[in-house]
């Protein structure tokens, strides 16, 4: 039982159970890129939307104000965020 929150990444599956692409979402926004255009909510919005065609969808309850549910509007770019973070 206490395996369960070792790492960042089992922490991330406990709570969400989607590890592997939430875990990418945290390594593109603690990368030196993401630190610099993920400054305010809107920014990191409009960056997963514009570079990564990832649309993050606003919630009151969830992932630090970011629904669980995501919207891919550019599956080629969403393709090389899948590779790059993966």
């Amino acid at each position: 039982m206490k395996d369960l929150y070792a790492t960042s990444e089992a922490r991330l599956d406990t709570l969400l159970g989607e590890v592997s692409f939430w875990a990418q979402m945290q390594r593109a926004r603690l990368s030196a890129e993401g630190k610099e255009n993920c400054k305010t909510d809107v920014a990191t919005m409009a960056w997963f939307r514009d570079t990564w065609g990832i649309q993050l969808l606003p919630s009151d309850t969830r992932l630090n104000g970011y629904s669980q549910e995501v919207k891919i509007v550019d599956e080629e770019k969403y393709m090389i965020f899948l590779l790059k973070w993966a």
